[in-house]
C-alpha cells in the first residue's frame, strides 16, 4: 500500500510540474487570504514538483535498468548458444574418442579372446593329465586295498600253537590294521577314522599276549571286531543320504563335464584332422614346388650344355669352312695353271721355307687332325693307328689325295651338308629343350597362381569379415549419434522455451507498468479536474491573474476529454484497474 501511494503522489507531482506555467493563479489563490496560507501552498505545489520530478527520474531509472535486463538477456542468450555450439563440439569430439576407445576395446577383446582359447587348450590340457593321473591313483589305491585284504585274510586265517610264531604274526596284524587305517582313511573312505583305532588298539593289546593258551581268545577278539567294525562301516555307509545327494551331483557335473570335454576333443580332433591335412596339401605343394624347380635347374643346365655344344660345333664348322675355302682357293688356282706345282711340291716348299722352329711330330700330329675331319667325307674306312705309323711324306700325300677327291667328287655345298645337318639337329634339341621349360615353368605359375588364389581367398574372407564388424560398428555409432542429436534438440527446445517466457514476462512486466503509468495520470487528471472547479469560484476575488489563465484554461479542457477517452479505452485492457482507483478513494475519504 504504501508503494501505490507513492506512486500515486510522484504521478501527481510529475503532473503539476508538466502544467507548472498553465495553472490558474487567480483562481487558485483567490481562496487564500491570508499570506502565509499562500506561501504555505505555495510550498507544497514546489515539494509536489519536486517530487515529480524525482518520479520522472524514477521511472527513467527504471527504464535504463529494463533496457539493461533486456542487454543482459541477450547476451546470455548469445553466450548460451556459444555454450551448446561448443558443447556440440565437445561431443563431436567425445565421439570421436569413443569410436577410437571402441576400436581399441574392439582389438582388446580379440586379443583376449585369443588368449582364452590358449588357456581352455592349457586347460584341457591340464585336465587330460588329472584324468590320467587320477585314474593311476585310483589303480594305486584298488591294489593297496587288495592287498591289506589278502593281509587281513592272512591274519584272521593263521591260527598257530606256538607262542613265538603267533607274536611276529600278531606284529604283522597290527602293522597290517595300521596300514589299513592309513590308506583308507587317507584315499579311499573317511567313515572309518572312528573305528580303526579301536581295531588297532585291539590288535596291539593282543600282540601283547605272548602265551600259546590265549592265541585262541586274541583270534576271537579280532574276529568279533572285525565283525563291529563291519557292522558300523556298513551303517555309516548306509546312514548317509546326504553324502550320496552330493555324490550324484557330483558325478551329474563329471558327466557334464566329460561330455563338453568329449564335444571339446572331438572339436579338437577336427581341428587338428583339419590342419593335418591342411599341412599335408602345403608340403605336397612344397613338394612340387621343389621338383619344379629341380627339373627348372636341371632344364637350364641342359640348355646351358647344349648352348656350349652349339657353340663348339660353330668354332668347328667354321674352322671346317676356312679349311674348305682354303682348297678350294688351291684347287682354284690348280685349275686356272698360275701355278703347276702340286700341293705336294707346296708343302714341301713351305716347309722348306718355314725355319723349323717346331718339330715334324707336330706338323705330323696338325696332319693327321685334319686328315681326321676330311675322310669322314670321302667315305674312306681307314684306320688312325695306321695312319699314325705312317712317316710324315705318307701323311702329306693322304691329305693331297684326299684333297684331291674332295675337289673331284664333291662340291662345297656338299661337303657342308653333315655339319650343316648336325647343326640342325643341335637346334631341333635346343628347341626341343626350350618348349619343354617353357611347359615347365607354365605349370610352376600355375601352381604359384593356385597358391597366391587360396591365399587372396583367405585375405577376402578376413576382409569380409573386417567389413562386417566396420558395418556393426558404425551402426552403433549411428544409434548413438541420433540418441545425442534427439539430446540436443531437447536442450535447444527447453533453451527456446525458457526464452519464450522470459519475453512473456518481460512484456507482462511493461504492460504492468504502462497500466500503472495510465492509472497514475487518471487519477492526476481527476485532481486537476477538481481544483479548476475550485478555480472557477475563487476567478472573481483575483482578477488580476486572469489574463495568464484563460488560453490554458482553454487548452487544458480541450485536452481532457482526449485524456478521458483514452482512459476508458485502457481500463478495458486492464480489469485490476478498478480495485486500485478504489484503494485511492478509499485512501483519500480517510
Amino acid at each position: 500500500m504504501s508503494r501505490v501511494k507513492e506512486w500515486l503522489f510522484k504521478s501527481h507531482g510529475m503532473e503539476l510540474e508538466e502544467d507548472f506555467y498553465s495553472f490558474d493563479y487567480a483562481e487558485e489563490l483567490s481562496g487564500y487570504q491570508d499570506p502565509n496560507e499562500l506561501l504555505a501552498a505555495l510550498k507544497q505545489k514546489e515539494e509536489e514538483v519536486i517530487l515529480a520530478a524525482e518520479l520522472g527520474n524514477a521511472l527513467l531509472l527504471e527504464n535504463r535498468q529494463l533496457k539493461e535486463e533486456n542487454d543482459k538477456l541477450h547476451e546470455q542468450y548469445s553466450d548460451k548458444l556459444e555454450e551448446l555450439e561448443q558443447s556440440r563440439h565437445e561431443l563431436r569430439v567425445k565421439l570421436d574418442s569413443c569410436e577410437t576407445a571402441w576400436e581399441n576395446q574392439v582389438v582388446e577383446l580379440e586379443r583376449d579372446v585369443q588368449e582364452l582359447t590358449i588357456q581352455t587348450q592349457r586347460l584341457n590340457q591340464a585336465l587330460t593329465e588329472a584324468e590320467r593321473c587320477k585314474k593311476q591313483t585310483q589303480r594305486e589305491h584298488a591294489d593297496e586295498t587288495n592287498r591289506l585284504k589278502e593281509q587281513l585274510n592272512k591274519a584272521m586265517g593263521d591260527t598257530v600253537p606256538s607262542a613265538s610264531v603267533m607274536k611276529p604274526e600278531l606284529k604283522g596284524t597290527v602293522e597290517g590294521s595300521g596300514l589299513l587305517k592309513s590308506e583308507v582313511s587317507g584315499s579311499l573312505c573317511p567313515f572309518m577314522d572312528n573305528a580303526l583305532p579301536d581295531l588297532v588298539n585291539s590288535s596291539a593289546s593282543l600282540s601283547r599276549c605272548v602265551l600259546p593258551g590265549k592265541a585262541l581268545e586274541a583270534e576271537r577278539v579280532l574276529t568279533a571286531e572285525l565283525q563291529v567294525f563291519k557292522q558300523s562301516f556298513h551303517q555309516q555307509g548306509r546312514s548317509g543320504p546326504r553324502d550320496e545327494e552330493l555324490i550324484s551331483a557330483l558325478k551329474e557335473q563329471v558327466a557334464r563335464l566329460s561330455q563338453k570335454n568329449l564335444s571339446l576333443e572331438q572339436r579338437l580332433e577336427a581341428v587338428c584332422q583339419e590342419n593335418a591335412g591342411l599341412q599335408d596339401s602345403l608340403a605336397s605343394l612344397h613338394k612340387r614346388l621343389v621338383l619344379q624347380e629341380e627339373q627348372g635347374r636341371q632344364r637350364t643346365q641342359q640348355l646351358v650344355e647344349a648352348e656350349k655344344e652349339v657353340e663348339v660345333s660353330r668354332g668347328r664348322n667354321q674352322q671346317l669352312q676356312e679349311q674348305v675355302e682354303q682348297l678350294q682357293e688351291e684347287i682354284s688356282m690348280q685349275e686356272s695353271g698360275r701355278s703347276e706345282a702340286s700341293l705336294l711340291s707346296e708343302l714341301e716348299q713351305s716347309f722348306s721355307n718355314m725355319s723349323w722352329s717346331q718339330d715334324k711330330e707336330q706338323v705330323k700330329e696338325e696332319v693327321l687332325s685334319v686328315l681326321k675331319v676330311l675322310l669322314p667325307l670321302t667315305d674312306q674306312e681307314r684306320a688312325l693307328d695306321s695312319l699314325r705309323q705312317e712317316n710324315l711324306d705318307g701323311a702329306l700325300l693322304l691329305l693331297r689325295t684326299t684333297a684331291h677327291r674332295l675337289a673331284c667328287d664333291r662340291a662345297p655345298q656338299e661337303l657342308n651338308a653333315p655339319i650343316v645337318g648336325s647343326v640342325r639337329e643341335n637346334a631341333d634339341l635346343i628347341q626341343e629343350l626350350q618348349d619343354q621349360n617353357s611347359k615347365l615353368m607354365a605349370e610352376n605359375s600355375e601352381l604359384k597362381t593356385r597358391v597366391e588364389n587360396s591365399q587372396e581367398r583367405e585375405v577376402t574372407q578376413q576382409a569380409i569379415r573386417d567389413r562386417d564388424e566396420a558395418i556393426a560398428k558404425k551402426n552403433a555409432m549411428e544409434k548413438e549419434l541420433l540418441r545425442c542429436k534427439t539430446d540436443m534438440m531437447s536442450l535447444n527446445n527447453q533453451l527456446l522455451e525458457a526464452i519464450h517466457r522470459k519475453l512473456e514476462l518481460s512484456q507482462e512486466l511493461e504492460a504492468w507498468q504502462d497500466d500503472i503509468q495510465v492509472i497514475l495520470n487518471q487519477q492526476l487528471q481527476s485532481q486537476q479536474l477538481s481544483e479548476t472547479g475550485l478555480r472557477k469560484t475563487r476567478t472573481n476575488r483575483l482578477p488580476f491573474l486572469n489574463w495568464s489563465s484563460a488560453p490554458e484554461l482553454e487548452h487544458r479542457r480541450a485536452s481532457t476529454p482526449c485524456t478521458t477517452s483514452s482512459s476508458t479505452s485502457e481500463k478495458t485492457q486492464a480489469p485490476w484497474k478498478g480495485w486500485l482507483k478504489r484503494v485511492k478513494m478509499g485512501q483519500e475519504g480517510l
